[in-house]
């Protein structure tokens, strides 16, 4: 079983509302890069599948959280299908992301009570993710949909949780707007951020965060 309910997942979500999207091959940096976000506040952390050795990595680095950093979510993103989402799962996956709305996946995050975030783009789109039992929207790919689009989204969708990510630049200014606008939480990629050097990560990191969570 998960270690963590859906409902967990969207009560960090909202408390610790920056989540980096991050993945390297090299085990020993993911690890520098997890730990480091950590101290700044991070409690949802999405690696991606988009190596080769994405998933060994992921099963070894969900073993250090496990150990290491236990209040930690560690979701596996850019998932596709069934077959992908339970190997994930099955390598101790805390949270699923899609880039898209699977229906088969949203079945298996669903009988296991498992956080499913889909991705979606059209009023549409964003109300059947809901209706299939997203925990959080992943409104993709943020940039090029803008915070006015996110703002007039959430005239006839106030109730639904909405991830903000895909191209968000790392600033104050652009995440204080997402905020205005209505996001629940914003997706960082972590290649935007300065992860050569831990203590600078965190701190920027840290920064990050606070805007969102300031009143």
């Amino acid at each position: 079983m998960p270690r963590f309910s859906s409902a967990h997942a969207l009560k960090q979500a909202r408390q610790h509302p920056l989540i980096p999207v991050f993945y390297h091959a090299q085990e020993d940096y993911a690890r520098r890069v997890l730990a480091a976000c950590h101290a700044a506040g991070v409690r949802l952390f999405e690696f991606t599948n988009r190596g080769s050795e994405a998933h060994s990595i992921f099963a070894r680095l969900q073993r250090f959280v496990e150990s290491d950093f236990p209040d930690l979510l560690l979701g596996a993103g850019t998932i596709f299908t069934a077959e992908e989402a339970g190997r994930f799962i099955e390598a101790g996956a805390d949270f699923i992301i899609q880039p898209v709305t699977s229906p088969d996946v949203a079945a298996i995050c669903r009988s296991l009570d498992l956080a499913w975030l889909p991705g979606a783009q059209t009023l549409n789109e964003v109300y059947e993710a809901h209706r299939l039992g997203a925990t959080l929207v992943k409104l993709f790919p943020s940039a090029y949909l803008t915070p006015t689009y996110l703002s007039i989204l959430r005239g006839p969708l106030p109730q639904v949780p909405l991830m903000v990510t895909g191209g968000i630049q790392p600033t104050i200014e652009s995440l204080a707007e997402w905020k205005a606008a209505g996001a629940t939480c914003v997706g960082l990629d972590a290649r935007l951020l300065d992860t050569d050097e831990p203590a600078r990560l965190t701190a920027q990191v840290r920064e990050l965060l606070g805007v969102l969570t300031k009143e």
